[in-house]
């Protein structure tokens, strides 16, 4: 998978950590763009940046030579304090001192605002001498929580906001754009409140990767709360004359478990008193729906079908065999805001599960058949290209790009929009297996770069530039439109069984296709259809 560049992050071929998150710039004056930028403190790193040890003691960077960078806010999912980079990329994400803190309460009474150079009864909660990495970012915010025998937790502001509203860097984008109202973020919501099911329909240029983020603003005060106070906050700040700096606090209120990477620090002679948090990485707290699903607007719909338009153009030009995926060429951050001229693409980052409570909620998009564009298995050849985040604004040839969260999830196969051909082949896997069905479950998964378990299988194309017929499905009517394919994985009892990739049948005629599959890879699961397909001919 290729990366994004940011050569301006680096200032030479050192590697250099990400530090802090400091002031935020708006824009007009020396911000070139018509979004919001934030200051990113780096240094570099004088010791192995793979040595998770060494990276631990203040000493492991050059905290004299640090430097401060402006990126766009929207960036955030991809820079992170504590991530190494090197040559403008990110090149190594250390899990420094991984803690799982149970059971914490978040309220009034246990949470606090406290700026980064904050000193109690003459000692600073983050001292410099072990913690210098902040040393340019004193006046930053952050949220000071209680634990159990007087220690406490401290997370940069930026980092909540980064963790829980940072699903896609449209989403940042919104919140630090203007002052939110519904209409910002969905056209329309519906929620049942005796089953908890929430149906959204997603403003225009949200991600639907968003729509978890963006169910709970909907349905939690605090979450609608915290979304606010970005903005607001900033805008006072703007209005005062003084440097912005925004805080915010959690999306809710209750009690959570919490898996943070950071340091500890010394609180005075009270050793490990302070956790100091690089990255949330999981919260327990349950959100307020039982499911949810989503749909984007008419807008992004019309958008969608153009960007599939080009594509098909140009899968038509190629000629090439298939191959692993269409590879691109080297994606560098632009200093410009994107273009009007050129159609936005999402750029998926892997990310493990943030919400530990999502994992058996279904979250999905509605109307799945047309709204996951068939993908195509060819080998494409681009020009490096210059990307940009934001709104597309102006007449340049840059790209905009939306940095999402990239989760593989499943639901139960007992949900009501599982199509007849998914349940068919579930029910035949376990029949052959000869497993007790009182001792079997099922769950959909949706892989990488989908929005639903239920795919349109991606087209194959020959060395003619013809679409291999085993993608193509066949109605009554003689007319031809991609075929369906789910995988599933089987388990028994707590263990899995095995792992199926259903495929719905070529025709009205034919039958479904039940493959075994090492792993949820579509490639692997095409190479295996097309083989047990020629078996046939």
């Amino acid at each position: 998978m290729n990366h994004i560049s940011i050569p301006s992050l680096t200032p030479d071929h050192r590697p250099w950590r990400i530090d802090w998150y400091g002031e935020l710039l708006f824009p007009g004056g020396t911000n070139r763009r018509s979004q919001a930028c934030i200051r990113i403190a780096i240094s570099p790193v004088i010791c192995d940046p793979t040595d998770h040890d060494a990276l631990l003691p203040a000493a492991a960077t050059d905290s004299n030579g640090q430097r401060q960078k402006w990126i766009p806010v929207s960036m955030l999912p991809y820079v992170r304090i504590g991530d190494i980079w090197h040559d403008g990329k990110q090149i190594h994400s250390p899990p420094y001192q991984e803690e799982i803190f149970k059971d914490i309460e978040i309220s009034r009474g246990t949470t606090d605002f406290i700026k980064a150079g904050l000193a109690i009864d003459n000692e600073f909660v983050l001292p410099l001498t072990q913690h210098p990495g902040h040393r340019l970012q004193t006046q930053s915010y952050c949220i000071s929580v209680a634990l159990p025998n007087k220690k406490r937790m401290v997370i940069p502001c930026i980092e909540i906001i980064r963790f829980y509203f940072g699903s896609s860097s449209s989403l940042l984008h919104r919140l630090f754009s203007t002052q939110i109202s519904c209409d910002h973020l969905w056209k329309d919501t519906h929620f049942d409140n005796l089953s908890g099911r929430l149906h959204l329909k997603l403003s225009e240029g949200i991600s639907g990767a968003s729509a978890s983020d963006i169910g709970r603003i909907a349905l939690d005060k605090d979450a609608w709360y915290a979304a606010r106070m970005i903005f607001n906050i900033c805008q006072l700040a703007l209005r005062s004359g003084n440097p912005v700096y925004t805080y915010t606090g959690f999306p809710f209120a209750g009690t959570t478990n919490l898996v943070v990477s950071g340091k500890w620090l010394s609180y005075g002679p009270e050793e490990n008193s302070t956790f100091v948090v690089y990255r949330l990485q999981s919260c327990s707290h349950p959100f307020p729906f039982t499911s949810l699903t989503y749909d984007v607007s008419d807008a992004e719909k019309i958008r969608n079908r153009k960007a599939r338009s080009k594509n098909q153009a140009k899968t038509d030009e190629s000629k090439k065999l298939c191959g692993n995926g269409a590879e691109g060429g080297k994606q560098t951050l632009s200093d410009d805001d994107p273009g009007k001229s050129r159609t936005g693409k999402e750029y998926r980052i892997k990310a493990h599960p943030r919400f530990p409570d999502l994992t058996n909620k279904p979250v999905w998009r509605e109307r799945y058949d047309t709204v996951d564009a068939p993908g195509i298995f060819l080998k494409l050849t681009h020009d490096d290209e210059y990307v940009s985040v934001g709104e597309n604004i102006g007449n340049s040839k840059i790209r905009a790009v939306d940095i999402v969260s990239e989760i593989c999830t499943g639901i139960s196969a007992d949900d009501a929009s599982v199509p007849k051909f998914v349940r068919a082949g579930i029910k035949a896997a376990i029949k052959n297996a000869r497993l007790a069905v009182s001792r079997v479950s099922s769950r959909l998964i949706t892989i990488p770069g989908y929005s639903h378990p239920v795919i349109s299988l991606p087209n194959l194309i020959d060395e003619e530039g013809e679409i291999n017929p085993v993608s193509l499905h066949e109605d009554i009517y003689g007319q031809h439109r991609n075929r369906r394919g789910c995988f599933v994985e089987i388990n028994n009892g707590d263990t899995i069984h095995c792992k199926i990739f259903i495929v719905e049948a070529e025709s009205v005629a034919a039958k479904m296709r039940v493959i075994d599959v090492p792993e949820f890879d579509l490639k692997r699961g095409m190479e295996k259809l097309v083989s047990v397909s020629q078996l046939d001919v």
